[in-house]
């Protein structure tokens, strides 16, 4: 009777399973496995292909525009602790219970609801050649900084960083807002009536309790970065100027879409795909690592 039972309660959970991993296979590892095969063939999206071996990866160590995008790819991944640190102690601050708390937790989150291409458009206005923010340095006689941000070779990647910092750090204000709901209260207040700074109740106490959250949106920035620059490059720079805000996935669609050569664009998305992998697994590692030596 109790094996009958156990076996039905064992395909119960088969069965709430299944769909999960129906969904996996089929958007996930199916893609990633024809994609992977596909990127040693001259495949155009038709019935016919060829084995050409490595001749795509070889291929992408010749192109500038994938060289320079990646080269950018790195770029952007250094300015992740703005990305993690900008929401903690925004997220802190709010935790508080700062004068303005409550205007501020809805201010902070609204960017991330406006649609990321209307958000390019509108500040393709505002750091234009003759937006407000160059009619303002102008005003204050710092016109010699006032350039076309977007236009500018210097610029153009940093301006597209801080619209996407703009646009989503709201998301890492939430998360970090529902971390601290966990932390008793009774941790800050006893550092208060220890005479701890603000800076300190938030190094000594919230960020060792908060690092698994900080861990997990470290992942997410590096791994969605790339992937949340995309319609403001498609929407201002379209990777601009020259290959000064190329990144990878944008330069990837265009092979994929407007060059149609999908098999190529295929080992750019594997490439892609590897360096994202590593560069996620190193940050987790660390933070794991971080942990042990803390509970130790």
């Amino acid at each position: 009777m109790a094996s009958t039972e156990n076996r039905k309660a064992d395909l119960s959970g088969y069965i709430c399973f299944a769909p999960a991993l129906i969904l996996i296979v089929g958007l996930k590892l199916y893609p990633l496995a024809m994609g992977a095969f596909y990127s040693f063939t001259n495949w155009r999206g038709g019935p016919k292909w060829e084995f050409i071996g490595l001749a795509n990866y070889e291929r992408m160590l010749k192109d500038p525009a994938f060289v320079a995008s990646m080269i950018n790819a790195v770029k952007v991944l250094f300015t992740l602790p703005l990305w993690v640190g900008l929401p903690l102690v925004l997220a802190f601050f709010i935790f508080q219970r700062t004068p303005g708390w409550r205007f501020f937790r809805a201010a902070f989150v609204f960017p991330y609801i406006v649609a990321p291409v209307i958000a390019g458009y509108i500040f393709a206005f505002v750091l234009g050649l003759d937006g407000p923010v160059n009619l303002l340095l102008r005003a204050v006689g710092l016109g010699f900084v006032a350039v076309q941000w977007f236009g500018t070779v210097d610029t153009a990647l940093w301006a597209l960083v801080g619209v996407a910092l703009w646009s989503y750090f709201g998301l890492g204000v939430i998360i970090y807002l529902a971390g601290m709901a966990n932390i008793p209260g009774d941790y800050f207040e006893a550092a208060k009536l220890d005479g701890a700074s603000w800076f300190q109740q938030l190094v000594l106490v919230g960020i060792p309790v908060l690092l698994p959250t900080i861990g997990y949106w470290s992942v997410v920035c590096t791994a969605g970065m790339l992937i949340w620059f995309f319609p403001y490059i498609y929407a201002v720079t379209g990777g601009g100027p020259g290959y000064a805000s190329m990144l990878p996935e944008y330069y990837i669609y265009q092979v994929s879409t407007k060059h149609a050569q999908p098999a190529y664009a295929s080992a750019m998305g594997l490439v892609l795909f590897a360096y994202i992998s590593i560069v996620s697994f190193a940050q987790v590692r660390f933070m794991y690592s971080g942990g042990k030596a803390t509970r130790s």
